[in-house]
């Protein structure tokens, strides 16, 4: 079996990291290689740190998937294995991810993505209703494996995002690249859901409401587009609506 590296962004909370580590040991799946990315100095957030790791592994013609992981994530004996058992299922799967079980009530925390915005609604029930693997509209960044051929592809997380919402914006550029997004329902992970970002304070709220919306800007009302385009101040939403009935008429009128 081939190496799969295990990114982790890791801050301030060092019984956690070790409870994380120790699960990787327990894993079936060799050989792993983990690279914890140290923010407890030098603070360069979330998605710097996930970043960091894959510009260190994903030009590694050796390698086929990436992990990322939290701090607070704890995986179980056979998750990586079934992680890649669903990649290798779907050669067009790009991402897949373990259903996320709360370390605090064994509940359901994350088994698929329902609304991504402003801060994601997770899909619950109970786990006998997962019986098979499927596609979600978006994975949570707790847990996910990447597969490099599509990181060569579509590239690394969006640098302009810190903290939030950038694991449904990377799912929704690679489902907009034609990649799939799974949960593989035989791969589990405890999640103790709030250890990596329990220092709550007015820096670190400040960096999430930006990057709620900057998503929004990129990914809801086009903005994004406005902003960076030559045409960007003379579009309208009118402007817009209507050139979009236009092109629609247009390709009916050459069926």
């Amino acid at each position: 079996m081939k190496t799969i590296p295990v990114i982790i962004p890791y801050f301030c909370a060092e019984e956690e990291l070790q409870k994380c580590l120790s699960a990787l040991e327990d894993q079936s799946y060799k050989p792993i290689d983990i690279f914890v990315r140290d923010n407890s100095i030098d603070n360069i957030l979330f998605i710097a740190a996930i970043n960091e790791g894959l510009q260190k592994y994903s030009s590694n013609k050796d390698i086929d998937y990436i992990l990322i992981l939290n701090q607070d994530a704890y995986v179980q004996k056979e998750t990586i294995r079934f992680l890649v058992k669903s990649m290798e299922a779907d050669e067009n799967c790009g991402i897949a991810c373990p259903i996320q079980i709360s370390s605090k009530d064994n509940s359901i925390y994350w088994g698929g993505g329902f609304e991504a915005f402003p801060f994601g609604r997770h899909q619950g029930g109970s786990l006998s209703e997962y019986s098979k693997d499927f596609d979600t509209y978006w994975a949570n960044g707790a847990c996910m494996l990447l597969r490099v051929k599509m990181i060569r592809e579509i590239g690394f997380f969006d640098k302009n995002m810190k903290f939030i919402c950038s694991d449904s914006d990377y799912s929704y550029t690679a489902r907009s690249r034609g990649w799939k997004v799974k949960v593989a329902h035989q791969a589990h992970v405890y999640h103790s859901a709030g250890a990596c970002g329990s220092v709550e304070n007015s820096f670190i709220n400040t960096i999430k409401n930006q990057d709620a919306i900057y998503f929004a800007k990129k990914w809801l009302n086009g903005d994004l587009y406005k902003s960076l385009s030559y045409d960007g101040e003379k579009l309208t939403r009118m402007k817009i609506q209507t050139l979009i009935q236009n092109l629609e008429s247009a390709a009916r009128n050459n069926v």
